[in-house]
């Protein structure tokens, strides 16, 4: 779909040039068109709710939609729009889409540097117009021409124009430009640079936050089915020497238990014996 956005944006930059191929290249867009319309169709019956819940999935729905107002009505004025479907690039290129939504995250903190700017701006102008506009009214006259020149000389543009109009009335007029140009140019726009670049970092780091999250998850379990097959491995050890050990100890009871009997057969026979010689010692005698 990349290729078929490109080629949109070369059929559109093509069409400005007019000529005999603009019936052929107004049929190709027409073409590009409905295969952006398909395209449509078939994510919402794959994604069906879920197509909803993405900002750039509204973001092409719109486009198409706006792609297929007709070119003549009340409406006419919005095919000037279709211009939007070479943006639907950022939304094929995911590097894109990083980049977008970092500037977006950033939005609440370059909402506060540029507060700040435009305080400094305009106190900047009303002192300005205080100190050089009876001067130098074609730059300071009014607050609104002040607040264009301040702009002018925030961009650092042309400020030597500026700046020499001014300084052939008050020789010490170059304090206030260089210290306004520091503190606009060099530090609050810089300010505003470092925000920008802390979301982006912030927001790929997210990315590889998330990647790192998962494979250490898989190393997780991993690791945990080994220490199961050892715990299990390790109980099988333990029942085959409690095995073992029983066995041992029911071998030694019975070797005790022969022991005895044998013992005790020997007793009895002596003790037969004993009895026996008595006996016969008695009758000797008599």
């Amino acid at each position: 779909m990349l290729a078929v956005i490109l080629v949109n944006a070369v059929i559109l930059g093509w069409a400005t040039y007019g000529g005999s191929v603009l019936p052929y290249l107004v049929a190709a867009e027409r073409f590009v068109v409905g295969l952006f319309v398909i395209e449509m169709f078939l994510k919402l019956y794959a994604w069906r709710g879920g197509f909803w819940k993405d900002a750039w999935n509204w973001f092409d729905f719109v486009v198409v939609v706006i792609s297929l107002v007709p070119a003549a009505g009340p409406f006419a004025v919005l095919r000037i729009l279709r211009v939007l479907r070479i943006l639907r690039v950022i939304t094929a290129v995911p590097q894109m889409r990083q980049i977008i939504g970092a500037l977006f995250k950033a939005v609440p903190g370059m909402g506060t540097v540029i507060g700040l700017l435009l305080i400094v701006v305009y106190a900047s102008a009303i002192l300005a117009q205080q100190l050089f506009g009876e001067d130098v009214p074609e730059f300071f006259g009014d607050l609104g021409t002040t607040l264009y020149t301040m702009f002018l000389l925030m961009t650092t543009e042309n400020w030597p124009d500026v700046s020499d109009a001014v300084l052939e009335h008050h020789p010490y007029g170059w304090l206030f430009f260089v210290l306004y140009i520091v503190l606009t140019a060099f530090i609050i726009l810089n300010l505003v640079i470092g925000v920008i670049v802390t979301s982006m970092e912030q927001e790929f780091s997210e990315g590889r936050w998330e990647e790192d999250q998962k494979i250490e998850a898989v190393q997780h379990r991993a690791v945990m089915d080994q220490l199961a097959e050892l715990s299990e491995q390790v109980r099988r050890l333990e029942s085959r020497l409690g095995q073992e050990k029983s066995g041992s100890i029911q071998s030694v009871e019975d070797a005790a238990a022969e022991v005895s009997v044998v013992g005790s057969e020997a007793y009895e026979n002596s003790e037969t014996g004993e009895g026996g010689s008595g006996g016969t010692r008695t009758r000797r005698g008599e």
